[in-house]
């Protein structure tokens, strides 16, 4: 396996003998690339969003809110 200033060298060799649009498509590609290595922030779990938000909702509630929701959802839909 090439060594790190082997392999830029020969990238940078490479990149030197080919046309604009592919040095351009290789640049994006690259970017690409470099995107995909970028940790991501693990995203938080809803439960934690609203640890401490001070919302006590009863069981009756909750049901009153689902029938409200679903009150004008049709009923007759074709698959």
């Amino acid at each position: 396996m090439q060594t790190l200033p082997k392999i830029e060298e020969t990238l940078i060799a490479v990149i030197k003998t080919l046309p604009i649009e592919k040095q351009q498509a290789l640049l994006e590609f690259a970017e690409f690339l470099q995107a995909k290595t970028i940790p991501k922030n693990p995203s938080k779990r809803i439960k934690g969003l609203w640890a401490n938000a001070d919302i006590n909702l009863t069981e009756e509630e909750l049901a009153a809110t689902r029938k409200e929701m679903w009150a004008n959802f049709p009923k007759d839909i074709e698959i």
